[in-house]
């Protein structure tokens, strides 16, 4: 056997079988979550960047994905340098998972990137909370499956809503301090 940077037919065949065979390794309510928010990033990208919406979508939007992508990439990484002496196979698929979220998070950030342009402080302080408030949301009630790695969902329950009330922190500071409105 030898590696090859092109598939076969029985090479693809093979990834077909094993992901059809064994759906919940590759497809996860993140993995769903996180296109979801690309497709959004690209529905919204396609709107004039004049149009009064942008202002208000595209902010939160940006911030929802750079949440979903660091968040994603440091629990995959924590999870990786714990249990990667006992469960190699394991930790290094959720670390891939994590690196994948990051880029596709990235892609989504990249198509917003011409509409992100020129925004007020208070127009990101507010995309902030937005995204603070979703993702809190998302951790209280829909709590993903995979914070129970290894039984430690307490801990990453905790340690996802500690940050979130520090980015909750952090909106409520910069809104103080923004200069008022003319």
């Amino acid at each position: 056997m030898h590696a090859s940077l092109v598939p076969t037919a029985t090479d693809l065949a093979g990834l077909v079988a094993y992901v059809l065979g064994n759906p919940y390794l590759f497809i996860s309510s993140s993995t769903v979550m996180t296109t979801g928010l690309v497709v959004g990033a690209v529905a919204v990208s396609m709107v004039p960047r004049s149009a009064p919406v942008m202002r208000l979508v595209a902010p939160p939007l940006a911030m929802l994905l750079l949440y979903f992508g660091v968040g994603s990439l440091v629990l995959a990484t924590e999870i990786l340098v714990r249990f990667h002496d006992t469960i190699p196979d394991a930790t290094e698929t959720q670390f891939a998972s994590g690196i994948g979220h990051l880029l596709e998070a990235g892609a989504g950030i990249a198509v917003l990137t011409p509409h992100l342009r020129s925004r007020s402080r208070r127009t990101w302080i507010v995309g902030n909370a937005v995204a603070v408030a979703y993702w809190s949301a998302q951790v209280v009630v829909l709590t993903p499956p995979w914070f129970a790695f290894q039984g430690q969902l307490d801990v990453v329950r905790a340690a996802a809503l500690g940050t979130l009330a520090a980015g909750a922190t952090i909106s409520a500071v910069l809104w103080r301090a923004a200069p008022p409105r003319r």
